[in-house]
């Protein structure tokens, strides 16, 4: 199933240790990949310290790499590293590409057109409706969505994009075995069946608070261009612009009240120039020559609450109180439930606060 030199890989990422850059320091010292595969060379010594030398030493002797290949393959896991020949190559314009990627789903999604979106892990309500609008357009129009599972803008873009039929690709900081945060695992689980999870680290590993910054930069590798809906002057989305400039890659942002904090970092961006403005999703398929696609509807399935406020709305015209009064559901949860029908275009805003069905 992997050739000498994927197996290598393999072999180095048994090590929790065994970063990246420490894999490319490692694999200096040989003169083929596959040569770490017949020894454990001592001047890997002076690299890994004495200690994790000497893990290393006994893992080799016990020939461990059949059984950890056998237990990927039971849990589904694929591993594609740098050798592979569906590896990404645009993850080769990243100063420090991943040496492997662990992953579970579609892997034909990484050579892909993808399209990455980040940004606030606590988004306002406009940051919420306008990550919504911007992930079901550009899902719509065959992108596939990039984004990092975290809550906030990760989650809605992931949502979105999955409940339009879209593709999306979900990068960790962690092990799949410790989904961060441990509330997203069933949208994690729904990823693997219809999109695809991947991660630069073992199964096993917890995620720290380094893996996230650095797996920004896969985000970044990953997408023809980032797209920040919502960011604070301190995002780690941030991290992400810092990673698509350094490899090239296009930079857009969504403006904000000016009085807002968490608009501060998109604000910034924009006025120093360092991202495209957009207001809209067309403006980013315009960016990159993409014709939209007219009249496509949105296939999703209404949740229990959507439901109930559609259902309310079926004998006509109601405000805002009104629909709040006879559904019982709180103020917060209504305002993002009917802001997602209006963004489906299942129903109608209308002067004065009220609501009505789109095909009334």
């Amino acid at each position: 199933m992997y050739n000498l030199k994927e197996k290598a890989i393999i072999l180095l990422s048994l090590f929790d240790f065994m970063t990246s850059k420490k894999m490319e320091e490692v694999l200096a010292l040989y003169d083929e990949p596959e040569d770490v595969l017949k020894e454990i060379i001592p001047e890997v010594e002076n690299l890994v310290g004495k200690e994790n030398y000497k893990k290393m030493l006994e893992y080799f002797d016990k020939n461990l790499l059949p059984s950890y290949i056998d237990a990927l393959e039971k849990d589904n896991v694929k591993c594609i590293t740098i050798y592979s020949e569906n590896y990404p190559k645009k993850l080769l314009d990243l100063d420090l590409p991943p040496y492997i990627l662990f992953c579970k789903g579609d892997i034909s999604l990484l050579n892909t057109r993808c399209f990455g979106i980040v940004g606030s892990r606590v988004p306002t309500a406009y940051g919420r409706t306008v990550t919504q609008s911007f992930a079901r357009g550009l899902a719509e129009n065959g992108l596939t969505i990039v984004s990092g599972l975290a809550m906030g803008v990760d989650k809605i873009a992931h949502e979105t994009t999955l409940d339009v039929g879209g593709k999306t690709i979900a990068v960790l900081g962690g092990g799949f075995k410790h989904i961060y945060p441990a509330m997203n695992e069933n949208l994690a689980n729904s990823i693997i069946e219809k999109g695809l999870l991947i991660s630069e680290y073992r199964p096993s590993v917890r995620p720290t608070a380094y893996s996230f910054p650095v797996r920004n930069r896969i985000i970044a590798g990953l997408s023809d261009g980032i797209l920040i809906t919502e960011a604070g002057e301190k995002s780690g989305a941030l991290h992400t612009k810092e990673y698509s400039l350094e490899c090239g890659r296009d930079v857009f942002a969504v403006p904000g009240n000016i009085t807002s904090a968490k608009s501060a970092g998109t604000n910034r961006l924009l006025k120093s120039m360092q991202s495209a403005l957009v207001t809209s999703y067309e403006d980013i398929l315009e960016a990159y020559s993409i014709t939209p696609l007219k009249n496509k509807k949105p296939a999703r399935q209404l949740g229990f609450n959507e439901q109930i406020i559609m259902n309310t709305l079926q004998d006509g015209e109601k405000s805002f109180d009104e629909i709040q009064i006879k559904t019982g559901l709180e103020i917060k949860i209504l305002n993002s439930c009917l802001t997602t029908l209006q963004i489906s275009g299942l129903i109608k805003k209308l002067p004065g606060n009220e609501y009505m069905l789109s095909g009334n």
